[in-house]
């Protein structure tokens, strides 16, 4: 999470946080500033942190799991069944927490999925991504088979091209 930011949308400085939180300055200044990682802060830092922010203590501390193992573990749940899986993205918050982790990838991968098994089950869209549809990577990401980086884009699947994303299948689990 983007402390700064946070901090900004609740218009308050550090020195603010501090005296409002009852976090030390010396103790929050690193964490603000991204050099102290939040999940190495003791409980009541993180509650004290998280309270005066709004949210809670697991919503700020976020540990960054690899993007291909991400992948693989929805992959396999689109396997066993893909309406129970975008149902399941549709009713958890995990858009909006890697959106306000900026993990973007991830955020804009599963709206991709959401949209992708939306359109092949003749389901209309989820309108609680409408205001993160217009989003596209800076870079492309390739995902997976080589053969995507065809420059003509035949074997891509249109909803993650949307994102800057180049995916083929969603259904390679092993």
């Amino acid at each position: 999470m983007n402390f700064e930011k946070e901090l900004k949308k609740k218009n308050a400085t550090i020195r603010a946080c501090s005296i409002q939180s009852g976090i030390p300055y010396a103790t929050l200044y690193p964490i603000i500033k991204g050099q102290v990682d939040i999940g190495t802060c003791s409980y009541y830092t993180v509650a004290k942190l998280a309270r005066f922010l709004g949210y809670r203590p697991d919503e700020i501390v976020y540990e960054k799991e690899d993007f291909q193992i991400f992948r693989n573990n929805l992959h396999h749940h689109i396997k066993t069944n893909e309406l129970e899986c975008i149902l399941e993205i549709i009713e958890s918050d995990d858009v909006s927490t890697y959106m306000r982790h900026e993990d973007y990838l991830k955020a804009l991968y599963l709206v991709a999925t959401v949209d992708y098994i939306s359109r092949k089950n003749d389901i209309p869209l989820c309108n609680k991504y409408n205001h993160i549809r217009h989003i596209r990577l800076e870079q492309p990401y390739y995902v997976g088979d080589s053969s995507l980086l065809d420059p003509n884009k035949r074997d891509c699947i249109d909803e993650f091209l949307r994102f800057n994303i180049y995916e083929g299948d969603l259904y390679d689990a092993v």
